[in-house]
Order: C-alpha cells, then sequence, then structure tokens
C-alpha cells in the first residue's frame, strides 16, 4: 500500500456522531475533527516526504556505491596489470597510490554520507511513524471516549426523560384524586346545604301551618264560645219572655231578632 493510498484510507475522517437532544456540540465536534484531519494531513505529508527523501537517499547510495565498484574494478584493472617497477617512474607510482587512495577515501565518505543519511531517514520516518500511530491512537481513544460519553448521556437522558414522564404521571394522577375529592366536596357542601335549605323550609313551612292552625283554632274556639254565648243569651231570654209572659203589640228588638 503506498501512502497515497494509506492517507486516503485515514482522511477525511469518517465522522458518525448522532445529533441528539442535549448531546455533544456539533460545532465543537466539528472543530476537533477538522483539527484531527489537519493533523493527519501534516503526518502525512511529513511521512511522504521522508518516504521520498529515503528514496532519493537509497538512489545516490547505489549510484554511489556503483560508482565505488566501477572505481575499485578500475584500480584491481590497475593493480592485475603487470608492470615493471624498472620501467615506471617515481613520479607514476606515486600518482596510481594517490589514485587509490584517493579512490577509497572518496569510498568511505560517500559511504558513511549515505549510512548517516539512511540512518537519518530511517529515525525519522520511525518517529512520524511513531508520531502517526499515536496521533491515531489518540483518535481511537478520545472515539471510543466521546462513544462511551455519548452512550452514558444517552442512558442519562433516557432515565432523566423516564424520570420526569413518572413524576408527571403522578402529579395527573394527584390532579385528578383532588379534582375528585373536590367534586365529591362539592357534592356534599352542595347535598348538606340544600337539606339545611330544605329543612329551615320544612321548619318555617310547620311553623307556618302551625300558626294558621292555631288561628283557625282560636277562631273555632271564639265561634264556639260566641255561639254558646249567643245561645246563653236566647235561652235567657226565652226563659225570661216565658215567665213574663209576651205583651201583644211588642216585638223583640232587632238585634235579638236577627240573632233568632
Amino acid at each position: 500500500m503506498t501512502a497515497v493510498d494509506s492517507r486516503a484510507d485515514l482522511l477525511p475522517l469518517r465522522i458518525d456522531f448522532d445529533m441528539v437532544w442535549r448531546g455533544y456540540d456539533p460545532f465543537q465536534v466539528q472543530r476537533y475533527v477538522r483539527e484531527s484531519e489537519s493533523d493527519l494531513r501534516l503526518l502525512a505529508a511529513d511521512r511522504d516526504a521522508a518516504v521520498a527523501r529515503a528514496d532519493d537517499l537509497a538512489e545516490t547510495l547505489a549510484e554511489l556505491r556503483s560508482e565505488n565498484a566501477r572505481l575499485r574494478a578500475k584500480i584491481d584493472r590497475l593493480c592485475r596489470a603487470p608492470l615493471d617497477a624498472a620501467a615506471l617512474s617515481e613520479r607514476l607510482q606515486r600518482m596510481v597510490e594517490l589514485a587509490r587512495e584517493e579512490a577509497e577515501e572518496i569510498t568511505r565518505r560517500a559511504t558513511a554520507a549515505a549510512e548517516r543519511s539512511w540512518a537519518g531517514a530511517e529515525q525519522a520516518a520511525a518517529r512520524l511513524r511513531e508520531r502517526y500511530e499515536r496521533m491515531i491512537a489518540e483518535l481511537d481513544t478520545r472515539r471510543q471516549e466521546m462513544e462511551t460519553e455519548h452512550r452514558e448521556l444517552m442512558r442519562r437522558s433516557h432515565a432523566e426523560i423516564e424520570a420526569q414522564a413518572r413524576q408527571a404521571e403522578e402529579h395527573r394522577r394527584q390532579l385528578d384524586e383532588r379534582a375528585e375529592r373536590d367534586r365529591e366536596q362539592v357534592r356534599h357542601d352542595f347535598e348538606v346545604a340544600m337539606n339545611s335549605r330544605r329543612a329551615e323550609a320544612m321548619r318555617a313551612l310547620a311553623e307556618e301551618e302551625a300558626a294558621v292552625q292555631a288561628r283557625i283554632d282560636a277562631l273555632v274556639e271564639l265561634r264556639d264560645r260566641i255561639a254558646a254565648q249567643v245561645t246563653e243569651a236566647r235561652r235567657v231570654l226565652d226563659d225570661a219572655a216565658f215567665l213574663l209572659g209576651p205583651e201583644p203589640d211588642r216585638r223583640l228588638p232587632a238585634p235579638v231578632q236577627a240573632a233568632a
């Protein structure tokens, strides 16, 4: 897998946060994801640069090794060729020796530089890889923490909603019971008031009937007494008339006649 493929697998980050009531602040989550994506892009760019540098160093090292091999082969050919030491001048021998030493010095320097560059590239790549893996681990840990926090928040929200629903149901039941008690009290008070008024009306009616009956009884008694008096007066007059005898031309007075 190339660096571009691995970067495509990681960026952009897959965001699967649910938008819920009393959940995470979406702006904070988006800002966190954008910052994480930016850090990952920087890491990926640094990693790609380190890989490219390592590739360049590898090519340079291969070229230096090839040049070194070519110089060694040339020196070996010069060394293997049968030379007459007497025929060679001291100056030519010195030039061959200097060429061999220079070739060996160039080879040592190139090898050391290539090894240092390669070691530096490997260290940089290792640091980038470590930082990259640490960032991925931190992102994964943060994602797990956010998922755990989200589940806990949802659990608490559901618990709070259920508790509020139970409280609302209990409050409604209490209101129903209170309303029923109030209705019963109103009915009872109404019945008591009506019974009291009915009893008061019955007492007033009974008292009125008793008063009327008393007046009737008094009138009856008065009538009977007057009738008895009239009867007694008539009897007295009758007795007096019998004793005195009636005069031929005289009549009873008008009141007596009316009473008769």
